[in-house]
């Protein structure tokens, strides 16, 4: 994709972030920068689906209970 109508942004990752990138794009056979661009894609068209509630509501799950995000993240920290 070239860069004719994107606007370039810059984000500064950790080490551990920044190799993560690496090998999940190299997985998926993209650039880095457009394996950025797909899953905030993906992030962003969740969010605009779901945008945060106004108010608090029922918890589904015990706080001390991990989920998936959890495990992304604790993957990252490795």
């Amino acid at each position: 994709m070239a860069l004719g109508r994107k606007q370039a942004t810059t984000i500064a990752l950790e080490p551990k972030m920044n190799a993560a990138l690496s090998r999940a794009a190299r997985a998926r056979g993209v650039s880095r920068s457009e394996f950025v661009r797909q899953q905030l894609a993906l992030v962003l068209e969740q969010w605009m689906d779901h945008p945060k509630p106004r108010c608090a509501g029922i918890l589904r799950r015990p706080l001390d209970e991990p989920n998936e995000e959890d495990q992304v993240f604790r993957e990252l920290e490795r």
